[in-house]
């Protein structure tokens, strides 16, 4: 009997050690675990960028503290109304104005705020000049302004990288995607959204075909004029070179928000076939542009680009 009770127990614990492992789920690698952070203002995918992103800086300083009408909206220089003007009206940008000394030769030299001019203005009112930076400061920027001030300084010391992460080199910039919507199928108007949630969640598309749009933007070449406009799309968040790459449609396309919530124009168009993939699958893109003074393509989001910026560029299928 005591044999009995024995084997009815280990039989017991054998079945029950298999529906434990039966229920423990897969251990899929989650790209946005341990990534969120609260709503800092109304720009909600640029929000939950680390300050070190020059389009957080663009989106919580520049634009809404710099842009303003009369000022750096394009009147005069640095015009800081999209993030390509800021960042190439800033970094290796040789100076017009200067301190007496004549210290600095940039308004942004790459790893060096103490002789970048930008970072200058902030702190002291250099003669002939304006004064400190900002001339109009709202509330936002005196209860910020220490915060905002550290942020530039940060961002400057640590190579003045674009919001890819692509350190600068003095000469012409490469092209960049500024925007990228998902759209129903031959419409422009209510793209799909982001999923709720804090951090940057990816947009959420049907299981259908769609149309994905981007504007794009250089400071030499116009948009539609670009030597290379191709688009990868994969399920792995790295390793695109396995990938072949599709042509995208270029036109004279519409007007849309880009990333800082600024009206810009979408030009490249890449019609998508998203029934392919099952339910929730998360989807990585890559866009490869190419203007008319470089001899490769940039790569947008790359490799090196932090994960916030990598993750404004991913699609989700429902």
């Amino acid at each position: 009997m005591a044999y009995k009770k024995t084997s009815i127990f280990i039989i017991s614990l054998v079945i029950l050690s298999i529906s434990i492992q039966g229920c423990k789920k897969n251990e899929i690698e989650n790209p946005y675990n341990g990534y969120s952070t609260p709503k800092l203002y109304d720009e909600p995918v640029l929000a939950s960028l680390p300050t070190s992103n020059f389009g957080y800086l663009h989106a919580t300083i520049f634009k809404p503290t710099c842009a303003n009408s009369g000022c750096h909206d394009g009147a005069f220089e640095p015009d800081f109304r999209t993030i390509t003007s800021s960042y190439n009206n800033n970094v290796y940008h040789n100076v017009l104005t200067n301190n007496p000394a004549g210290d600095f030769t940039y308004r942004v030299k790459p790893g060096d705020a103490a002789l970048s001019l930008l970072h200058e203005r902030l702190l002291v009112a250099l003669p002939n000049t304006s004064g400190i930076m900002p001339a109009v400061s709202g509330s936002e920027w005196a209860a910020n302004k220490s915060k905002h001030i550290k942020a530039v300084k940060d961002w400057i010391n640590a190579g003045a990288k674009d919001m890819y992460g692509n350190a600068p080199t003095i000469g012409n910039p490469n092209p960049v995607v500024t925007g990228f919507n998902a759209y129903a199928n031959n419409a422009t108007s209510s793209p799909y959204s982001r999923a709720p949630g804090a951090g940057i969640l990816p947009i959420l598309i049907p299981r259908s075909n769609i149309d994905l749009w981007f504007s794009i933007d250089d400071d030499a070449t116009a948009a539609t004029s670009m030597t290379v406009n191709q688009i990868k799309v994969d399920s792995a968040m790295f390793e695109f070179d396995t990938i072949t790459a599709a042509s995208m449609s270029v036109s004279s396309g519409f007007t849309a928000n880009d990333f800082s919530g600024s009206p810009t124009t979408f030009t490249h168009k890449y019609d998508f076939d998203a029934s392919v993939y099952p339910p929730n699958t998360l989807l990585f893109i890559r866009v490869y542009v190419q203007d008319a003074n470089h001899t490769s393509p940039a790569e947008n989001p790359s490799d090196g680009s932090s994960r916030p910026t990598i993750y404004l560029f991913t699609l989700f299928t429902t």
